[in-house]
């Protein structure tokens, strides 16, 4: 978006440049490492994190990056605008300072994020695991099979 002359008279020198490389490195990049992180390591350990904690680190990370890209790409237009109409640089920082306080918000939640997301990890490769995939997959195919067959039980 800002490749366009149009749109980098705008955007130029102000957060929305931020805003858009935490959302493709962030928001493309990293969750395309978890996911693959989600998927691999299991199947190499036989361990698994509890799904309530691999929920909350992405919905953590996905919260935070929309309260950290959004704002910002908002305010930085407006003080793009502003700047368009020689207003004063002093004028466009006052203006930005509730769109960093939710980018500093977002910022806080990606971090606690992170946090879910080491919890994960070590739980997928310690020893003393109570989530075994193998063992839970059994566990409800037996279920499923008590379900569906009325008779077995």
């Amino acid at each position: 978006a800002e490749a366009f002359r149009s749109t980098n008279l705008i955007w130029h020198f102000t957060d929305f440049t931020v805003a858009h490389s935490h959302l493709t490195m962030y928001g493309i990049i990293c969750f395309f490492v978890w996911a693959g992180i989600y998927a691999l390591v299991p199947r190499l350990t036989g361990k698994e994190a509890p799904q309530i904690t691999i929920g909350a680190h992405f919905w953590l990370a996905l919260i935070g990056l929309m309260f950290y890209t959004v704002p910002l790409m908002y305010g930085s237009t407006l003080k793009g605008l502003m700047w368009m109409q020689n207003k004063p640089f002093l004028d466009g920082v006052i203006l930005m300072a509730p769109f960093w306080l939710w980018r500093a918000i977002g910022g806080s939640l990606m971090w606690l994020s992170h946090l879910f997301f080491a919890y994960n990890f070590y739980k997928m490769l310690s020893p003393a695991n109570l989530v075994d995939v193998k063992q839970e997959a059994i566990e409800q195919l037996n279920r499923d099979e008590s379900i569906n067959n009325p008779c077995a039980q």
